[in-house]
């Protein structure tokens, strides 16, 4: 699968980018909201994970955008806010799932091929 990861933390990519790679997928990296939102509508991705709070552009408008101009394909949202609302406004927006950092390689993995499946 091609994945976009759009992450401002360099750890975070590091782990992401590695897990992701381990498993055999081609990633693409962006690291704010607009260079994310303008890979994801000049190239085709099979999957999209992308961090909430990030700068130039929050992912949930990112998102937002995406969906208003048709690019179809899963989204995971990442973010160290559980909070409920933090949750329904990245869902509302367009993410079809939603991972709390911390993220355990594990769970990243399972969420890449629950989601990935749905463009397989």
């Amino acid at each position: 699968m091609r994945v976009l990861l759009v992450e401002d933390e360099p750890m975070n990519i590091l782990l992401f980018t590695d897990v992701l790679e381990a498993d055999g997928h081609e990633v693409v990296v962006a690291h704010d909201g607009v260079a994310g939102r303008d890979l994801a509508l000049a190239q085709k991705f099979d999957l999209c994970i992308m961090d909430i709070h990030l700068p130039r552009m929050r992912g949930d408008e990112v998102v937002k955008q995406l969906r208003a101009a048709r690019v179809e394909g899963p989204m995971i949202a990442l973010s160290s806010s559980a909070l409920g609302n933090e949750v329904e406004r990245g869902l509302l927006a367009g993410f079809d799932a939603y991972l709390t950092k911390p993220i355990a390689p594990s769970e990243l993995r399972d969420a890449v091929r629950r989601y990935g499946r749905k463009t397989a």
